[in-house]
């Protein structure tokens, strides 16, 4: 479970109030059991965050953070918040 802001740079506080939340089923290797039951990890932005940035999940990298703006050029530079 989340306690802050997915953006590694704010860490605000989670509020149910305001901001994105974000869910993304974690990819696990065919020969691994997925690490739970529904294989799926949860993450919020703060209101002010959600607007300039927004979460996706690629592949081996896991959860990455981008620029809204970005989000149609899959080659843009991300940072990573969570590893696969």
């Amino acid at each position: 479970m989340f306690s802050a802001c997915a953006n590694p740079d704010c860490k605000k506080g989670f509020d149910y109030r305001e901001g994105r939340l974000f869910r993304f089923h974690k990819a696990h290797r065919a020969s691994e059991a997925p690490p739970n039951t529904h294989s799926v990890q949860h993450f919020w932005l703060c209101g002010k965050c959600s607007e300039e940035y927004t979460l996706a999940y690629e592949g081996l990298r896991g959860v990455v953070i981008r620029y809204r703006a970005d989000v149609s050029d899959p080659d843009e530079a991300c940072r990573s918040v969570a590893a696969a």
